[in-house]
C-alpha cells in the first residue's frame, strides 16, 4: 500500500462534465478528483471551456493540477454573438444547453434543442470518448448530472461501469416543465423528446449518486431509479481552504475596501463587472459609533430565481424596521456575494435594493473560489432562502468557516442544518415567506452568544463529516462494487456464451 491508498487496487477513474467551469458542480468535479488523486487513484477530467475573456471559465486554468480533455466552446459562443446558432453541426464542438430556461443565452434550455442539434451533441461527445480511450482507458466513469453526454459514452466505451451523480439541477428541470405545461395546458413535441432523452440515459448507466436525502427521493420518482441502484453520497468542504482565520475587524475593513471599493466586481442590470461600486465613505457604514464592525451578514450565490435573492432583500427591509432608529441604525449589513456578471432571474436584486432605500445593502460580484474562502470570514451569519436547494454547496463552505447558517426548510440543507438543541447549528425558516425569513433573521443578530454557539458546533460537523477525503472513499467503495458487479457480469455472459 503506498501513500495515502486506501485499497490495494488502483483505479483509473474518468470523471466528465459538460458544463465550462462556472458552478457547484465543476467545484465539486475538481475537489473530489484531487482527493482521488490523494488516495492513490488515477482521475482524468473530460469537461467543457470556454475562453471567453474569464479565466476561471478556461478548464485549463480551472482544473489546472489535473489531468484533462476539454470540449471548447469557444468558436460556438462567438458565432451565437454574430448571430449563429451555436447548438447546431456547424460547429465541431456545439455549444452545452441548460437546465434552466433564460432568454438570449447561447446555452438553450434542453427541452427546446431540436433532434438534429441533439444528434450533434451526442456525435461530438461520442468523439470525444472515442479520441480519448486510446491514451486514457478508465475502470470506471464518474458523469455529472444527466444529459446527452451519457448515451454518447454508453456508445463509445460500453462495458465501462458508469456511474452519474444527479445533483438536482435535472431534475428541478423536468419539475418546472411540468408545472410549465399544467399552467399553459399546452404540451410539445421537444419535451417528449428530452423526457425520453433522460429516460434512455437513465437506463444507461448502472448506479447513481445522489447528493441529498432529496434529491435521492425526487430523482428516484422523476427517473423511476430503483432505491437499491442509488448512493447517497454528499458534497464536500475543502477544509484546508475553508476555515476560520480569526480577522480582527482592521483586517475585515482592509478586505471589505479591497472587494468593494479597490478592485469591485459588482455589477447592475448593464451586466458590466465593477458597475456597482463604493466609496470610502460607504466603509464607515460598516462600523458602529464606537468603532467597531456591524454583524455581517452575508448571502453566496448566483441570480436564479429558485435563489430568491429579491426575498432575501426584501426580508432585509422588514429587519430594518424592527430595529429603532439610532445613531447605529441599521445595526447590521448584507454583503451580497456573486452574481453571474448579465445573468439574473425575475427582478435584479440591486435594482430592488436601490428602490427599497436600503443603506445596508452591498454587492461584490462574483469573485474566485480562493477569494470566497477568505471573504466568508467577514460574515457573522450566513443566509441563502433557496427554493428547494437541490444540495446547498455553500452552506457548508460558511459552516467550514465557523458561520451559523439560515436556510429554508426544504431540499438539501435538511440534511445537515440542526435548528434546536445541544447540535444546533442554524436556523430553518419558511419557504418563500419573507416574514418568517426577517424574523429569522432578526432572531440570530440579536443573540450573538447563540450564532456563537451554533457556528462552534456547524465547524465541528463540518471537520468531522464533510472533509473531500471522507467522502472520497465513500465514492471508491461504490466505485469498487461496481468494477466487481461488472466482472461477474462479465464471467456469467462468458459461461453462457
Amino acid at each position: 500500500m503506498k501513500g495515502n491508498v486506501q485499497t490495494s487496487q488502483k483505479l483509473k477513474i474518468l470523471m466528465s462534465i459538460i458544463f465550462y467551469p462556472r458552478g457547484g458542480s465543476a467545484q465539486v468535479a475538481r475537489y473530489l478528483s484531487r482527493a482521488l488523486i490523494k488516495l492513490g487513484h488515477e482521475v482524468h477530467l473530460m469537461v467543457g471551456s470556454l475562453r471567453d475573456g474569464d479565466p476561471q471559465h478556461d478548464a485549463r486554468v480551472f482544473y489546472s493540477d489535473l489531468s484533462l480533455t476539454t470540449a471548447d466552446y469557444t468558436a460556438a459562443w462567438q458565432g451565437f454573438k454574430r448571430g449563429r446558432n451555436p447548438i447546431s453541426a456547424e460547429w465541431s464542438v456545439p455549444f452545452h444547453p441548460s437546465y434552466e430556461d433564460k432568454p438570449d443565452v447561447p446555452d438553450r434550455v434542453f427541452y427546446k434543442v431540436n433532434r438534429a442539434e441533439y444528434r450533434a451533441l451526442q456525435g461530438c461527445w461520442e468523439r470525444l470518448f472515442q479520441g480519448l480511450n486510446s491514451r486514457f482507458q478508465p475502470d470506471v466513469m464518474h458523469l455529472h448530472h444527466l444529459n446527452h453526454m451519457h448515451l454518447a459514452a454508453a456508445n463509445a466505451l460500453p462495458s465501462v461501469p458508469k456511474a452519474t451523480q444527479l445533483h438536482g439541477t435535472e431534475i428541478k428541470m423536468l419539475e418546472n416543465l411540468e408545472a410549465l405545461e399544467q399552467a399553459t395546458g399546452v404540451g410539445d413535441q421537444l419535451h417528449d423528446f428530452w423526457r425520453a432523452v433522460l429516460t434512455r440515459s437513465t437506463q444507461s448507466m448502472d448506479h447513481f449518486f445522489a447528493i441529498s436525502p432529496d434529491v435521492r427521493q425526487r430523482g428516484g420518482a422523476q427517473f423511476a431509479i430503483r432505491e437499491s441502484d442509488v448512493t447517497m453520497i454528499p458534497n464536500g468542504v475543502d477544509v484546508s481552504l475553508f476555515k476560520p482565520r480569526d480577522w480582527d475587524d482592521a483586517h475585515k475593513l482592509a478586505f471589505l475596501r479591497r472587494i468593494l471599493v479597490d478592485e469591485p466586481q459588482g455589477w447592475d442590470e448593464r451586466g458590466a463587472p465593477g458597475s456597482v461600486r463604493y466609496t470610502g465613505a460607504d466603509l464607515e457604514k460598516f462600523k458602529t459609533g464606537s468603532g467597531a464592525l456591524k454583524p455581517l451578514v452575508m448571502f453566496v450565490g448566483r441570480f436564479l430565481d429558485f435563489k430568491r435573492v429579491p426575498l432575501l432583500i426584501e426580508a432585509v427591509a422588514e429587519v430594518n424596521r424592527k430595529f429603532e432608529r439610532g445613531g447605529d441604525w441599521p445595526p447590521f449589513n448584507l454583503l451580497v456575494w456573486g452574481g453571474m456578471p448579465g445573468e439574473w432571474e425575475g427582478q435584479h436584486p440591486y435594482t430592488l435594493a436601490c428602490e427599497l432605500g436600503l443603506p445596508n445593502v452591498f454587492f461584490c460580484g462574483w469573485l474566485p473560489h480562493a477569494v470566497l474562502s477568505e471573504g466568508l470570514n467577514l460574515a457573522d451569519l450566513f443566509v441563502a432562502p433557496s427554493y428547494y436547494e437541490p444540495f446547498g454547496q455553500v452552506f457548508l463552505e460558511a459552516m467550514a468557516t465557523g458561520l451559523p447558517v439560515i436556510a429554508t426548510r426544504s431540499g438539501g440543507p435538511l440534511s445537515f442544518v440542526v435548528e434546536s438543541g445541544p447540535e444546533a447549528n442554524g436556523w430553518f425558516c419558511a419557504l418563500d415567506d419573507v416574514h418568517s425569513l426577517a424574523q429569522t433573521i432578526y432572531e440570530a443578530l440579536t443573540s450573538a452568544a447563540e450564532r456563537e454557539r451554533r457556528g462552534a458546533n456547524a465547524l465541528a460537523l463540518i471537520r468531522s463529516k464533510y472533509s473531500w477525503m471522507e467522502i472520497a472513499r465513500q465514492y471508491v467503495t461504490v466505485y469498487q462494487r461496481l468494477m466487481k458487479d461488472a466482472s461477474l457480469s462479465s464471467i456469467t455472459s462468458n459461461s453462457l456464451g
